[in-house]
């Protein structure tokens, strides 16, 4: 699957004040997890927050990744029980991971300084090394 990063056409003139920050997009009636938003557009230094929702109970473990501009892929959490709280810090974003329920994973994404893509994944459990959903 490929990530798309949907930017305006304005895009060249706002390189200055904006970070891109991008999530994979894909048939949502086939994916074990929904991503919302899909995709999202942050002014430097601002915040936002994005909802993983699990489609699947047989898939417990709920993971939020990011993808750099270099192409390095890092976990950020994961995270299985209501209420479970993280909170990470990155070159370029600091981030805040909460499972909600049984079905949500909140990323909150603070301080946002260089563009990247935000991955939400589940699995059976956290040994398994695997992604078994992208969306």
């Amino acid at each position: 699957m490929k990530a798309h990063c949907l930017l305006p056409s304005v895009w060249p003139l706002c390189v200055c004040v904006c970070v891109c920050v991008c999530v994979c997009v894909c048939d949502a009636t086939e994916s074990l997890v929904e991503q919302r938003p899909r995709w999202v557009l942050v002014a430097r230094g601002q915040t936002t927050t994005l909802h993983c929702i699990l489609r699947n109970s047989q898939y417990p473990w709920l993971s939020w990744y990011q993808q750099d501009l270099q192409g390095q892929l890092q976990v950020l959490a994961t995270l299985r029980s209501p209420g479970d709280e993280e909170v990470v810090s990155r070159p370029g974003a600091d981030y805040r991971v909460r499972r909600v329920d049984s079905t949500e994973l909140r990323l909150h994404v603070t301080n946002v300084t260089q563009g990247r893509t935000l991955y939400c994944t589940c699995s059976t459990d956290t040994n398994t090394g695997k992604l078994y959903e992208i969306i």
